[in-house]
This record gives C-alpha cells, sequence and structure tokens, in this order.
C-alpha cells in the first residue's frame, strides 16, 4: 500500500494512539479509500482466526496437564490457600476467588437483566462511544481490534437507524462488540459476544428496555432500547440480516 499514513491507521485499528493523534488517524480513515480497505482486510482477518478450526488435545496429553496441575495445586496448598481466606490476612484471596465466580457466565434469567444494565450503565455515564463514526469501515475494524470479533456494523440510515459509533463492554464473561445506533432520540445497542454454550433469554423487557436475543454461528447477539415496539422489531429485522 502507498498510503502515507498506513501504519498511522494500523497504530489506531491496535489502540496504541490517544487524543489529538487518534482524533487525526480517524479523520483520514473517514476519507482514504486505501486506508478503509486494509481496515476491512484487517476485519476479515479476525474474522478468520475465530472461524478456522480448532483441534482438540489428545486425551493422552489432557491426562497430563491435569495431573501436572493437580500436583502444583496439591492438598496442602489447597488447604493453605482457603485457611489463609479465612484470615484477616486472605482477605485479598478471599476477595480474589469471589471475583471468578462474579465472571462466570449468567443464567439465561439473569442475562437479559445484564444486557439492559450494560445498557443503562452506558447511557448514565455518556460513554455510549468509544469510537464515534456512521462509517462501518471505520467501526467494523476498531471493533474487531479491541473486542477480538468482527460484528456489524451496517448503517441503517435509510430505514431509520443512523450508525453512530461502538465501544467495548462485558456480557456473560465475556468482551463483547457493541455497535451504536440512534433512532430520534433513543439509543440502540447490537452487542455481540462469543457463544460459550450458554441459553439465551426470550425477548423481553427489563426495567424499561426492550431486549432480543440470538445466535449466528459461534456469536451471540443482543440488542436492547427503549424505541417502541414496532421500531425494535424492524431495528431487529435488519440486524438479522
Amino acid at each position: 500500500m502507498s498510503c502515507d499514513h498506513i501504519l498511522a491507521t494500523q497504530s489506531y485499528l491496535d489502540g496504541q494512539l490517544n487524543g489529538a493523534e487518534s482524533e487525526v488517524a480517524e479523520r483520514h480513515l473517514q476519507t482514504c479509500a486505501e486506508c478503509q480497505q486494509f481496515a476491512a482486510q484487517t476485519a476479515d482477518l479476525s474474522d478468520a482466526l475465530r472461524q478456522t478450526t480448532r483441534h482438540r488435545a489428545p486425551e493422552f496429553l489432557r491426562a497430563r496437564v491435569r495431573a501436572a496441575l493437580k500436583r502444583e495445586a496439591g492438598p496442602t496448598k489447597v488447604r493453605a490457600f482457603w485457611w489463609g481466606a479465612a484470615s484477616g490476612g486472605g482477605a485479598s484471596a478471599l476477595a480474589a476467588a469471589l471475583a471468578l465466580f462474579l465472571f462466570l457466565p449468567p443464567s439465561a434469567a439473569s442475562l437479559a437483566e445484564a444486557i439492559a444494565d450494560a445498557h443503562a450503565r452506558a447511557l448514565t455515564s455518556g460513554k455510549t462511544i468509544m469510537v464515534a463514526s456512521s462509517n462501518h469501515h471505520v467501526v467494523k475494524p476498531w471493533l474487531a481490534t479491541h473486542a477480538g470479533i468482527s460484528p456489524p456494523a451496517t448503517d441503517f440510515a435509510a430505514q431509520g437507524f443512523v450508525l453512530t459509533g461502538g465501544r467495548i463492554d462485558t456480557i456473560a464473561g465475556a468482551r463483547a462488540a457493541v455497535s451504536v445506533y440512534a433512532h430520534g432520540n433513543h439509543e440502540l445497542d447490537l452487542f455481540t459476544w462469543v457463544d460459550k454454550n450458554g441459553t439465551l433469554p426470550p425477548s423481553t423487557t427489563v426495567h424499561g428496555f426492550r431486549t432480543a436475543f440470538w445466535k449466528e454461528g459461534d456469536l451471540n447477539f443482543a440488542a436492547v432500547s427503549d424505541v417502541d415496539k414496532a421500531a425494535f422489531r424492524k431495528f431487529i429485522a435488519l440486524a438479522r440480516e
């Protein structure tokens, strides 16, 4: 590629730029076809890596690894950990163990609430967007780089849903890419994260926010907003296409 800004574009997609440098790189990416092509190739590579065939380790190797881990964390060390956790000096260890449980994937019943809470938290904090653009050549590769997946980021402005940008969030213990849309004065979030064989809840309303869930391949999707029912259904149909 011949564009003089290609290295800056790569640094921008890698999240290595801040402040004014990031803004300059983003404005350039909005207008440079060559850098947009590079960004699209970056997103395609992320997709290819995620979808590549994974090979299960042979059972004899898995057994050796389990045995080595068991020897490393023998009964003495395990008892010492929980004894220390029960004492004042082991408070940090207990907190770490508790954090592990907190990050386990939620049940289907609590997943809808987690999505609604994440949406509400972004709205109330004013941090709904980390990359601001209506150009999918900017939003999609940024999300692919920062979330490790390449989610849909199509602009549906002609249908009344304007792509305004994207951000990163955490859902079901996994990093999620969030494509952000505007419909009048309302915001819609489209969450995408890697499926961990969890069960998705049915469409429901939580804390005044409509939520909908579906799967596509190895990805989970969730839409959330406080728009009216007809607009929400229309957005879901567009997103699922």
